[in-house]
């Protein structure tokens, strides 16, 4: 990874880009992970198949 830059205005907007960008990555964990635990209780609760 490159250094970061060396002036205080970069630095805070970096610092402004990583902690939106590190908010994006949680909802999008967040919206997957309820999918996935939608999926699941969805398969559970699914009746038998017929015979």
């Amino acid at each position: 990874m490159n250094d970061p830059p060396p002036d205080l205005p970069c630095l805070r907007t970096l610092e402004t880009w990583l902690a939106l960008t590190l908010d994006r990555v949680r909802q999008q964990i967040a919206t997957t992970e309820r999918r996935e635990h939608e999926r699941q209780r969805g398969e559970q609760a699914r009746p038998a198949t017929p015979d």
